[in-house]
């Protein structure tokens, strides 16, 4: 019987070490330093190099796809068994950290900075998975290949880029979701929403970088002096448990609203900043931007307002308004949703329609593809078998999330992993987290797992 938790724990001070080279690398997409060789930025393409030599440190094959994505193969075999992992991350808020956010700071048995849990501590976790079963001269019936990208928060164009160039794997699984494993993803849509829509008050609105993201942070600029709306939105903030303030700015008033970031496949965790600003604005504007927002945002993350509410077989539609800009009276916002298989294109688009005619708001998007793998598959009980093996959870059964991952870019893959059911990585939030017990009993999980697939 191999005690795959205790091979785990002997490697436990190189992963955590392996873990915080990649994460002191700051790979957010960078266009301005796009270029051949490096298509997301140079952060981008350090953390891609970085990954490389860990595997040849190792021993293994190691292959760079063009700067897209990268990867290492373990072992022998005609047929791969494939390991998708990404190596970039979201932005972050610096002031609101503990730490510092791109150190993979160590503290009472916890790495605290961006990626640890999203998702290069993970991918780590799970390439050390495959590493011991080498390691042990284990008998198995085919490879282990570890892919790994750098664009999987801004559409995962890096693994289309590498499918084009490298053949699938017979199965897999990605290490960037939850525990038990995910059978089901929804759809993602983004809606791109423009117009123009006269200032009022109101000269700008400012919210969000990433569409994915609940947005923390949303700013507001109005015309006037700051002791025309300091002690309403003083009472306004103090109401609703928020953090903010109010500057002078030249002849102008700035609010800022401090919310909560979440990720944007479950906003009900996160405190839209821009949707309370709104709420706020809708008592001292007749912006009709506000008026929009506040209407069809204000506390309702499920799309009931909007008219497209709709529970299936994978849970709820969810709604994140991710993204705002508006100046000089001109609109530019950005709606994510997560959205069940059952719910088809034209529902959709029918009655988001209705809402923005009413504004004389314009839209264009792209409905993506849902995931479904039959639950009782060699793949998911497998999988799913390791996890309860190791943590006795009989409670937990296989699911579907709102989350986009990598599963959906290959056939015969699914998620799995990393965040156990209770626990809060803090996944693009602030203070992102993971225990050192839970990435040692992941990496256990992963090794069980991929055994059980690839033995002989």
């Amino acid at each position: 019987m191999i005690d795959f938790l205790e091979e785990v724990y002997k490697r436990k001070d190189k992963m955590i070490e392996d873990i915080q080279t990649l994460c002191k690398i700051p790979s957010i997409l960078d266009e301005t330093t796009a270029n051949e060789g490096q298509p997301f930025g140079k952060a981008c393409r350090d953390a891609l190099d970085a990954m490389l030599e860990i595997g040849e440190r190792d021993g293994f094959v190691c292959e760079n796809v063009d700067g897209y994505a990268g990867h290492i193969d373990i072992g022998e075999g005609e047929e791969t068994f494939g390991i998708l992992g990404h190596l970039d991350v979201v932005p972050c808020n610096e002031s609101g950290w503990n730490s510092e956010p791109f150190a993979a700071t160590l503290k009472n048995e916890k790495l605290y900075g961006r990626g640890v849990a999203d998702d290069k501590g993970p991918l780590i976790a799970a390439y050390y998975a495959a590493k011991i079963i080498h390691e042990l001269n284990l008998p198995v019936k085919m490879k282990t290949r570890v892919i790994f990208g750098c664009n999987e928060e801004n559409g995962s164009k890096c693994m289309q880029y590498y499918f084009t160039k490298k053949p699938y794997p017979s199965m897999g699984f990605t290490p960037d979701a939850e525990f038990p494993v995910v059978y089901g993803e929804k759809a993602g849509v983004n809606f791109k929403i423009i117009g123009e829509i006269e200032n009022d008050n109101l000269i700008g609105l400012y919210s969000g970088n990433r569409a994915n993201i609940v947005p923390e942070v949303c700013e507001a600029y109005l015309t006037g002096s700051y002791k025309q709306y300091r002690e309403s939105f003083a009472e306004y903030l103090s109401a609703h448990q928020l953090d903010g303030y109010v500057e002078e700015e030249g002849n102008h008033t700035k609010l800022v609203l401090i919310g909560k970031s979440a990720h944007a496949s479950t906003p009900e965790l996160g405190i839209n900043g821009a949707v309370y600003m709104c709420h706020y604005l809708s008592t001292i504007s007749q912006n009709q931007l506000v008026q929009f927002i506040d209407q069809y945002f204000y506390n309702d993350c499920y799309g009931e307002k909007l008219g497209i509410a709709y529970t299936g077989l994978m849970g709820p539609l969810t709604v994140n308004l991710g993204v705002i800009n508006y100046k000089n009276g001109h609109v530019n916002m950005i709606i994510d949703m997560r959205v069940p298989h059952e719910v088809t294109d034209e529902q959709l688009t029918a009655k988001m329609q209705k809402c923005l005619n009413i504004y004389g708001l314009k839209e264009t998007h792209h409905l993506g593809k849902a995931l479904y793998i039959d639950p009782q598959s060699e793949l998911i009980q497998k999988l799913h078998n390791a996890y309860v093996e190791f943590t006795g959870d009989h409670n937990h059964q296989p699911q579907a999330i709102g989350g986009g991952t990598y599963a959906k870019t290959m056939p015969n893959c699914v998620a799995f992993g990393i965040e156990f059911p209770d626990s809060d990585n803090k996944i693009h939030q602030n203070n992102e987290e993971i225990s050192i017990d839970d990435l040692m009993k992941a990496t256990a999980i992963y090794a069980k797992a991929i055994y059980d697939l690839i033995k002989e």
